[in-house]
């Protein structure tokens, strides 16, 4: 979906006598929106979803579904990854920083409240990331840390 000509997507998958079709294009403020309709055999409808995401949050979408096979117990082999594992706890395990979040951090890390506790909360990521990217980003220690 890179240029006007390929500003919709279709893609269909048929198993086990369900066909799904997925249907996307691009809207004026960087969204997509998205259309997924299911049907049985005979053809009647046994699914429609549909709404708008941001561009960016489509492998987000994907590892969603992913955790929502795992929990429904139909991941591959019955085993769920570690990272599938992980990102039920923290939403953003294993995934890269990018700058709004490195941004992010910096700002909350500066409070002086700031726990590496409450910052894997508001980031949805472990403490160990959190005090690995705290170190990459060179910051020694949180403020109430400094006075204890």
């Amino acid at each position: 979906m890179g240029d006007a000509s390929d500003d919709v997507l279709r893609v269909e998958l048929t198993q086990h006598g369900r066909r799904y079709e997925l249907t996307a294009h691009r809207v004026a403020d960087g969204r997509l929106e998205v259309e997924v309709r299911g049907g049985d055999a005979g053809g009647d409808s046994v699914a429609v979803l549909s709404d708008s995401l941001p561009v960016t949050d489509v492998g987000l979408l994907a590892d969603l579904f992913e955790l929502m096979r795992a929990r429904c117990g139909q991941a591959d082999e019955g085993r769920v990854s570690v990272v599938e594992q992980q990102r039920l706890a923290h939403a953003e395990a294993y995934r890269g920083w990018t700058a709004e979040q490195d941004e992010r951090l910096q700002e909350l890390a500066c409070r002086p409240d700031a726990s590496v506790k409450g910052l894997a909360a508001a980031l949805h990521r472990s403490e160990g990331a959190i005090r690995s990217r705290l170190r990459r980003l060179r910051i020694d220690e949180l403020p109430h840390q400094a006075q204890v």
